[in-house]
């Protein structure tokens, strides 16, 4: 009998590369990595930290995005604030992000669930 815990053969071969989401030491998410070709099988979360446009055009997909920041503008302090929170429909394109910090992509839906706000002070462990 197979445990309710147990891996699966995606998340075990890469389990020693992994990185967590966290915001206030709960873990939202994995955060995947985005050259595996996650349009089609994000199941996680990716961060995205260089100029970066998201969009769905070709898939028939919705997803969460959410413009981070720096969570201290003096860079004392590690980690990230989000800044806004969009739900992208399928076939659109979201605005671009050109400042210092990321985006945060999930599939849609996802925001909703963790209960993601303005505000929220999120920060990477792991990989």
């Amino acid at each position: 009998m197979r445990s309710s815990t147990a891996m699966s053969s995606r998340s075990a071969s890469t389990s020693d590369r992994v990185s967590w989401l966290i915001r206030d030491g709960d873990v939202l998410a994995a955060i995947e990595d985005p050259r595996q070709g996650w349009q089609r099988t994000l199941q996680g979360a990716l961060l995205l930290s260089r100029p970066m446009v998201v969009h769905t055009l070709r898939e028939p997909v919705s997803l969460d995005v959410a413009w981070c920041g720096p969570a201290d503008p003096d860079g004392d302090q590690p980690g990230l604030q989000v800044r806004r929170i969009a739900a992208l429909p399928p076939r659109r394109l979201a605005r671009p992000h050109l400042r210092p910090g990321a985006l945060l992509v999930a599939p849609g839906g996802t925001f909703e669930r963790w209960r993601l706000q303005v505000g929220d002070r999120l920060e990477v462990r792991g990989g």
